[in-house]
């Protein structure tokens, strides 16, 4: 029962130290705030980066991305961001293509770029014509979801194109339907639109008479050429046979492109965490020098009460116990700013960096947050382990006296 009375009281006395001392606590609140808020939106970034390279590279269903020389920076930024970019070479690098060994499907896409802030087209977007006979990365989708082709007026969005299927999409001045939208992949291809290859030429002879600035692709042409190959142990063995073998052509690997994300996050990631490293240690650090004074303004309260039979045990838990709240309280705090800091900034840091984003699942953000927040508690009681076992060590009567006898 006297035990019982006395971790009652030591409970009490933490809750009323916190509150007696806000500008203390207010102060170990922000200090743990920034550094969890740092590192949930740092590994945010990282697990929704890969989320984005995972599913973006398994829609993309290709190994390979055959296009004119000097454009694969170009392709790299639209397929990771949806930039959009026209470039073309002669369609006869498609049967070329073919003739490689070890491509097992190859299939021509071309690339519109449509003018921003015009009449004739629904923002600046990236436009695609691919070839429904070849095409082994939209088709399967279309008949997964539609079960059918698309007519000639007809196109398929990306998840982030804000149309609606009674919204016409004009391009050049050619009207389109919007019968399908794509699962999210935070991608480049969340801002493009599909169309048919056949349509293409269409809408080139449309956009003479109906477009403010008519629309040039010259007649036979690609921009790119997508290849399957026979199997993964084939990719670079093709890759450099298409470039030894057809002239003015490189070829972008989907390998390359994960490369090159890596290069990109690894690069953020170098700014970010001597930042984050440096908060967790000033943090540590403050909360140190903070818990100390606390703990020695507290000698004589906690010498009375282990007169009256609280244990050094006890005494140890609480104090470490109200260290752990504090730093629960901002770790708390710093991921729910984090998550908000992010989303708002989210556009800049993506397009600074040239990096996908595709948020994880709830269960794997809460996991990470649990994480966050179970290594700030970690944090507190380290910060308050060495001042409370010294002080707990201590004989009640020389706690009580200040140390003296």
């Amino acid at each position: 029962m006297r035990t019982g009375r006395a971790a009652g009281a030591l409970l009490r006395l933490s809750i009323f130290n916190l509150m007696r001392n806000p500008g203390r606590s207010a102060v170990a609140i922000l200090s743990v705030l920034l550094a969890a808020g740092i590192t949930f939106a740092g590994g945010l970034i990282t697990m929704g980066v890969n989320h984005a390279v995972g599913v973006g590279m398994a829609r993309l269903g290709a190994d390979l991305m055959v296009v004119p020389r000097g454009a694969v920076d170009g392709t790299h930024t639209a397929l990771v961001m949806g930039e959009p970019i026209a470039f073309y070479m002669d369609g006869s690098v498609v049967d070329r293509v073919r003739a490689i060994p070890g491509v097992e499907a190859a299939s021509p896409q071309v690339f519109v770029e449509t003018l921003a802030s015009a009449a004739c087209c629904t923002g600046r977007l990236l436009v695609v014509g691919f070839d429904p006979e070849t095409d082994f990365t939209v088709r399967p989708w279309l008949y997964e979801a539609l079960n059918r082709d698309l007519g000639p007026n007809e196109v398929v969005a990306g998840n982030h194109v804000l149309m609606t299927p009674s919204e016409p999409l004009r391009l050049y001045g050619s009207e389109y339907t919007v019968v399908g939208r794509l699962d999210p992949t935070g991608m480049g291809m969340d801002e493009t639109v599909f169309i048919p290859l056949t349509s293409v030429p269409d809408m080139v002879e449309r956009s003479r008479t109906l477009a403010e600035k008519p629309l040039e692709i010259p007649p036979g042409s690609v921009s790119t050429v997508m290849v399957r190959t026979a199997g993964p142990d084939k990719v670079e063995e093709v890759a450099r046979a298409i470039e030894e073998t057809i002239p003015g052509v490189s070829v972008l690997t989907a390998g390359q492109v994960t490369q090159g994300v890596t290069r990109n996050v690894s690069s953020l990631m170098a700014g970010l965490i001597p930042i984050s490293v440096g908060v967790f240690l000033v943090s540590l650090i403050l909360l140190l020098v903070l818990f100390s004074a606390a703990t020695m303004e507290r000698a004589r309260e906690i010498g009375i009460l282990r007169a009256m039979g609280a244990t050094a045990r006890q005494t140890v838990l609480t104090l470490a116990g109200e260290a752990i709240l504090l730093c629960l309280i901002g770790a708390l705090l710093g991921v729910a700013i984090g998550v908000g800091v992010y989303g708002l900034f989210q556009d800049l840091i993506l397009y600074s960096f040239t990096l996908p984003f595709l948020w994880p699942s709830l269960v794997q953000q809460a996991l990470f947050a649990v994480l966050v927040v179970l290594g700030a508690g970690a944090l507190g009681a380290l910060a308050a382990a060495w001042p409370a076992w010294r002080l707990a060590r201590l004989e009640p009567h020389y706690s009580i006296h200040g140390g003296n006898t």
